[in-house]
């Protein structure tokens, strides 16, 4: 049977843990999905709110127009999108995407139409905000660059100046080059701080970005490509390395226009232009992880239901051990109480086969005595069959017949009726009550109520040495009975057991009244149909068995 259980834990937690799978799969997928189609949305959005290839063609500085690009791209780029800009120049220097500042000299008749010089600047630089509002720079520019000087900045978290070392640039033209004095002149000028990432996760994709352009660079120089959108609107798969040669020429005459790649795990987005000739290239890159994203945005929510599958996983394992143990608890119930009617009945029908096998030989003057003894015999086997088929109707009941009743006088009828038994022990009986008049409204089901407070009394009696008190208390919610007697104690290992059919807490003990021992395990079945608590309390030589019931008001 244990294995039989153990089975089906198995297979009930195992259908827990493929639904989990499941779910989370499809929610991660869906979720992935979204999130892709957003970021790719997002990455075209801002290629086109940078320059287009045609403003790049009619642009002369070729060079400011790159930055002005990547300007663009730090005010517009989303959140966890990777990005890489870079032009190759027909002469083979790389103007390529970093943080930077830039410098501009604005005319007081003209401020709309500043001047900008730029210089790159490292990791280490540093500024809490876009725009610096104090420096100066003692640095060498020429039409596009500054280079090999300082920049002293307060910025503002910072009471100090701090000095930062601009370095040579190779794009600059140092034959063309004056100090930075000479190009401002007698203009104001103004300097702004660009960077491409926010954070670290960010300058981390910013790297991927530019690895993948030159990897997909290199995969398009030798004629494979994944996936290639051109202007009308059709693609290209997978090419042949014989064709590498008029596949290099479509990307450089500005044919192919973009590079997609749709994938959970790392989609990219490269929009691909020409400038002024066919050897000028100019390539934005986009790139992020739709899995990753979906798994960082949603951490709680895994979290959460991975919390809800052990709950989940853990309550089908207790239940299932629950299970077990209430089953074995059964088996056990209905061995003992094979047992135990096996028992009651034995006696009884071997002195009824006894007297029915010598009736022949009984003295007819005796036969009467013998007669009543078999009645007796008798009936306590139909005690025993009423007693179990009072059980069997309290197992298969699901409602009782709630109604008023008056504890009080089923207690008192109970009381008379067992005067003889009382008197014939010599014991000493008081009905104590609470309340003048002696009402104690409750609800119950009358015929069931009178069983359980007549099976309390009648224990009662049987078991004690000489007193037994019988009291009904009344409070505003409830009305409580209670039946004590003096005599030997049910020790605290059999007060649970008391409960059970047939049980009986001492077998030594003389059964007066030949009891069947079914009569604490009816009136447990009784106060549960009637959710009233009750209890048995044993200590002291002293016995208390009551119950509570709820008050008519």
């Amino acid at each position: 049977m244990k294995k039989h259980y153990n089975r089906l834990t198995a297979i009930i937690t195992s259908l827990f843990f493929l639904a989990f799978l499941l779910f989370e799969g499809l929610y991660t997928y869906v979720t992935a999905t979204k999130i892709m189609n957003e970021k790719m949305a997002a990455a075209k959005n801002h290629t086109l709110a940078a320059f287009t290839a045609q403003n790049r063609k009619d642009t002369v500085n070729i060079i400011g127009a790159a930055y002005s690009d990547f300007e663009i791209q730090s005010w517009y780029n989303a959140d966890d999108i990777g990005f890489y800009g870079m032009i190759e120049l027909d002469d083979g220097r790389i103007v390529e995407s970093g943080d930077f500042v830039e410098i501009l000299s604005v005319n007081k008749d003209t401020p709309e139409n500043p001047n900008s010089r730029y210089f790159p600047v490292t990791p280490g630089f540093k500024s809490e905000g876009r725009i610096i509002t104090v420096f100066s720079i003692d640095a060498m520019c020429d039409s596009n660059f500054i280079f090999g000087g300082k920049f002293t900045y307060v910025d503002t978290d910072y009471n100090n100046p701090v000095e930062y070392t601009i370095g040579e640039n190779e794009l600059a033209s140092p034959d063309d080059a004056v100090p930075v004095s000479e190009w401002q002149g007698d203009k104001s000028l103004h300097a702004e701080y660009y960077t491409m990432a926010k954070n670290k996760y960010e300058a981390g994709l910013n790297e991927q970005s530019k690895q993948l352009l030159a990897d997909v660079r290199n995969k398009t120089d030798m004629g494979y490509v994944f996936k290639i959108y051109q202007d009308d609107g059709t693609f290209y798969y997978k090419t042949e390395s014989s064709e590498a040669d008029s596949m290099q020429k479509k990307i450089d005459s500005g044919q192919v226009v973009s590079f997609v790649e749709n994938k959970l795990t790392t989609s990219y987005y490269i929009s691909h232009s020409c400038i002024n000739s066919d050897t000028d290239n100019a390539f934005l890159c986009y790139l992020f992880h739709p899995l990753e994203l979906t798994f960082r945005y949603h951490i709680v929510q895994y979290i959460m239901s991975l919390i809800a599958l052990i709950i989940a996983e853990s309550a089908v394992v207790l239940m299932m051990r629950k299970m077990y143990g209430n089953r074995m608890s059964y088996e056990l119930m209905r061995q003992d109480l094979t047992r135990s009617i096996a028992h009651d009945l034995k006696t009884p029908l071997a002195v009824v086969k006894a007297y029915t096998e010598n009736w022949e030989h009984i003295d007819e003057e005796d036969r009467p005595e013998y007669a009543e003894k078999l009645n007796a015999e008798v009936d306590d086997m139909a005690s025993v069959i009423n007693n179990m088929l009072n059980m069997s109707k309290l197992d298969s009941t699901n409602e009782i017949k709630l109604e008023e009743v008056d504890l009080y006088t089923i207690t008192a009828e109970i009381y008379e009726h067992i005067k003889p038994v009382i008197s014939e022990r010599g014991l000493n009986v008081r009905l104590i009550t609470d309340v003048i008049g002696g009402k104690y409204a409750a609800y119950a089901d009358p015929k069931m109520i009178r069983i359980a407070i007549g099976n309390f009394i009648t224990n009662a009696v049987k078991y004690a040495d000489s007193r037994v008190e019988i009291k009904l208390l009344s409070n505003e919610k409830n009305i409580t009975f209670m039946v004590t007697n003096d005599g030997q104690c049910i020790s605290k290992k059999d007060i649970k057991k008391i409960w059970e059919p047939f049980y009986k807490a001492d077998k030594a003990r003389t059964d007066r009244m030949g009891s069947s021992g079914m009569g604490l395990a009816i009136n447990r079945g009784i106060l549960r149909l009637h959710k009233a608590k009750y209890k048995c309390v044993s200590s002291n030589n002293e016995t208390s068995f009551w119950f509570e019931l709820k008050k008519v008001k």
